[in-house]
């Protein structure tokens, strides 16, 4: 790997959450939110433990706008239910 890749990596994961980052986050009780970006069924049916959801069609500035801007918000969402249930 280059320098310039090695570069754009390290920008892009001073910027990226993955999932065991949230879990170790989450393990810390570090002044995180979960936010679940899927329709309300879905995350009715399973979600993050503690997650809020706010499912990423309703994601605007009236939906924020409440939102405590000195935590660090995660937003995840999966594929459709229908795809998995097909798999």
């Amino acid at each position: 790997m280059n320098a310039a890749q090695m570069e754009h990596y390290k920008q892009k994961l001073a910027f990226e959450t993955d999932a065991w980052d949230l879990f170790e986050m989450l393990g810390r009780d570090e002044p995180v939110v979960v936010v679940d970006g899927r329709s309300a069924e879905a995350y009715a049916r399973e979600h993050i433990p503690g997650a809020v959801n706010l499912p990423h069609r309703e994601i605007g500035a009236e939906t924020t706008a409440s939102l405590d801007r000195s935590r660090l918000y995660v937003c995840y969402c999966g594929g459709s239910y229908r795809a998995h249930i097909l798999l």
